[in-house]
């Protein structure tokens, strides 16, 4: 079974084509950096110049058609084409965790000038329907939750929100003096005592069911001899400490550092975490790590978010994870 290709007359004439991945990467790049320039982090700018640069890579463009089934990019997708000029693009990203065969669907933007038309809920669709003909077992996407047309228009189209998560980052402001934890929490290093614990709370706040795409190993943070040379062997650094309240283990953060690549926080927490505590852990590791030029951090969006703004960490982003059904169950 194959997706067809759809011709529309609106107001513009177009039509949806598949994605091809040896000529359409620097218009989509173009299109992407149009339509989302005011919310583009580093990253997001990161990745729109790679884009670019693989547009034009001859080795790149050798090798992506061969592997657009088995690697996780955005190497397949449709456009929307009016009069030969890309205005729509979704892409289609390809994952498989413990056997499941998933799509993430991403990049849907719409050149401004054609939007109110359809396109992009066509495009959307029409990736939908090649999951399921590929037999994805589930479909997912993110979208920023100020977009409450985007979330209105994928949950028509079938898809249910699971979870919002937001990411943070260091902010640019000195430490003040009063930004002293209580004198009842105590903070130290993280001790091989607390590793189950931690992971337990790890596996709640980072659930499994997005572990196909964050694919965070927890051996990382481990304690023990075989992952202290799995770090070595890496080249990857980790310091973590621990919280305490009255004698009860309230909290763990841990930083996960690697040679060029942002400086990864990680934190485990009990159901109902006391704020002080949360403030206090994150305000101690930014002293800890004082000399890191970029700390990020993602979390579950919901009470805590005060606690860590406190600590001096501002919202990067908060996005909406939403799933729609695969072929398995549609």
């Amino acid at each position: 079974m194959t997706t067809t290709l759809y011709s529309a007359t609106t107001r513009y004439i177009g039509r949806m084509r598949p994605l091809n991945v040896l000529r359409d990467l620097p218009a989509v790049a173009d299109l992407i950096e149009l339509c989302f320039s005011s919310t583009l982090d580093p990253e997001g700018r990161s990745y729109i110049d790679q884009m670019r640069r693989n547009g034009s890579d001859s080795s790149f463009l050798n090798w992506a058609p061969r592997v657009i089934e088995t690697v996780s990019l955005p190497l397949s997708g449709f456009v929307w084409e009016n009069r030969g000029r890309v205005v729509g693009n979704v892409s289609m990203i390809p994952f498989s965790r413990h056997g499941k065969k998933i799509f993430l669907i991403a990049n849907v933007a719409t050149h401004p000038d054609f939007r109110r038309q359809g396109i992009a809920r066509q495009l959307t669709a029409a990736a939908m329907n090649r999951a399921r003909e590929k037999h994805a077992q589930s479909i997912w996407l993110h979208v920023r939750d100020d977009n409450p047309g985007a979330i209105r228009l994928y949950n028509e189209l079938g898809f249910v929100e699971r979870t919002r998560r937001t990411t943070w980052q260091l902010s640019s402001g000195a430490l003040q003096q009063q930004d002293l934890p209580p004198l009842n929490i105590q903070i130290m290093s993280r001790l091989a005592r607390d590793w189950p614990i931690q992971r337990e709370w790890l596996a709640r706040d980072y659930p499994p069911e997005l572990d196909w795409y964050h694919t965070q190993s927890w051996n990382v943070l481990k304690p023990g001899l075989v992952n202290v040379l799995y770090r070595l062997m890496t080249d990857i650094n980790t310091l973590q400490w621990s919280a305490y309240q009255n004698g009860e283990l309230q909290g763990v953060l841990g930083c996960q550092r690697s040679n060029g690549h942002a400086d990864q926080l990680w934190v485990a927490l009990p159901d109902q975490p006391a704020a002080e505590v949360v403030t206090s852990l994150f305000l101690h590791g930014r002293r800890a790590l004082s000399q890191s030029h970029s700390l990020v951090f993602e979390y579950p969006t919901g009470p805590m978010d005060d606690a860590i703004r406190a600590a001096g960490l501002v919202s990067q982003r908060t996005l909406a994870w939403m799933e729609a059904p695969g072929a398995a169950t549609f």
